[in-house]
């Protein structure tokens, strides 16, 4: 079973949806493009590797043009000769091989770019949520030092507060208004990088539908240390090493001498004369020559099974912290909305009614509000942090957001 997607879709036209996302990279990011034309190259590799040892003739004439009875063209030898290079060894088709290995190594080694392409589009649309959640913050601090600056007022106005507190609230009015214009930047930035991963220069949408806070339950860890062999950059491993197998197959069958075969018709002009002629070539030493290439290729295969060793281990220590932050954010974001966050508005609550009637100071509603905010700000971290931890789980187990990698080939 695949793990939920960690938000919810909606049906606004100005929204956009975790899958539409990720349906429009697939789509039309270019560097996917750019990778069906690599494979087409591997295509066109093996057409070339398929080809046979071409036939090629040749001409000579002798013995013409010289002196004494080689003057002029009486004593003329002529000779067309057809010749090919007969490969031995199976060649041909180890070549086919070794070029079908390396299209494989390709196409293991897009499917790692396209769950990266999927973790980072999930990443940059959770931090457009973010910073959705960041804005309606913003806005809400305005709002609180806007109802604060109005408390101050009417405290001044009944003469027991002075200017210094109207001056004070209303610079905390103006630090906000600035803070919530920050924030609209950085969500138009945030929404223009989500964009780009498919290419678009121009964000068409007005929100996310991301239900923010709504944290979909991890699988357990044994599962996904199971699924761990599903990472793409594990399985490009065998990948790896087929195409060094298919190398040293291919070195192997050096060790088979290639036969140059000639044969052909010779005239003389001396007799008028004709008769055929053969001749046939074979290098030696193509074993020893074979065997430090055979080397070579064992020893890379053997490095690829080390390294393949090394980064299994490394995924399983990367997969186990990551749960754990996992874990403790879900901790964190269940407990500052269950609990911290209510405790905070009622004190807020009870500080604005104690501030009203002089029983708090102006400092003291300040520390109210902040508190307030400073919580529901790490609500927002918290889930975030849930959110990207998901995600990057999900991608170490081989998918993205609930869906293999195969399964989301386009």
């Amino acid at each position: 079973m695949p793990a939920p997607t960690p938000f919810v879709a909606a049906s606004a036209t100005t929204e956009l949806t975790l899958a539409d996302a990720v349906g429009r990279a697939l789509r039309e990011n270019p560097n996917l493009k750019a990778a069906a034309f690599s494979l087409r190259v591997q295509d066109a590799r093996r057409d070339q590797a398929a080809l046979k040892p071409t036939w090629h003739g040749t001409l000579d004439a002798e013995n013409f043009l010289g002196s004494g009875r080689l003057h002029g063209a009486d004593a003329l030898e002529t000779t067309l000769r057809l010749g090919t290079v007969i490969e031995r060894g199976d060649k041909r088709a180890r070549r086919i091989d070794s070029v079908d290995a390396d299209k494989a190594l390709l196409a293991a080694d897009q499917d790692v770019v396209r769950l990266d392409l999927l973790a980072e589009v999930a990443r940059r649309y959770i931090t457009v949520a973010a910073d959705e959640q960041a804005l309606a913050l913003a806005r809400e601090a305005s709002t609180l030092a806007q109802r604060g600056a109005s408390l101050v007022e009417q405290r001044v106005k009944a003469a027991k507060a002075g200017d210094a507190e109207s001056g004070k609230a209303r610079i905390a009015v103006a630090r906000t208004d600035i803070a919530e214009e920050h924030a609209e930047h950085a969500l138009k930035s945030a929404r223009v990088a989500l964009a780009a991963t498919w290419n678009a220069r121009d964000p068409d949408f007005d929100r996310t539908s991301a239900a923010f806070f709504e944290l979909p339950a991890p699988e357990s860890f044994e599962a996904l240390v199971a699924a761990l062999d599903r990472n793409p950059s594990l399985s490009r491993f065998a990948s790896a090493r087929r195409v060094e197998d298919a190398r040293l197959a291919l070195a192997r069958s050096s060790r088979s001498a290639d036969v140059t075969f000639n044969a052909g018709i010779r005239r003389l002009e001396a007799g008028n004369d004709q008769g055929f002629v053969l001749s046939v070539s074979v290098p030696f030493g193509s074993a020893a020559r074979a065997a430090p290439f055979e080397r070579e290729a064992e020893f890379r295969r053997d490095a690829i099974d080390s390294e393949a060793s090394a980064v299994r281990a490394d995924l399983y220590r990367t997969l186990y912290a990551l749960y754990q932050e996992l874990l403790h954010a879900r901790t964190q974001s269940d407990a500052l909305r269950a609990r911290v966050i209510p405790e905070a508005e009622r004190t807020l609550a009870h500080t604005e009614a104690g501030y009203a009637l002089g029983r708090y100071s102006y400092l003291e509603l300040v520390d109210a509000q902040q508190q307030l905010l400073t919580v529901r700000r790490e609500a927002v971290d918290a889930a975030r942090d849930y959110h990207l931890f998901f995600v990057e789980l999900e991608r170490l187990a081989g998918r993205a957001l609930g869906v293999t990698v195969t399964e989301a080939t386009p």
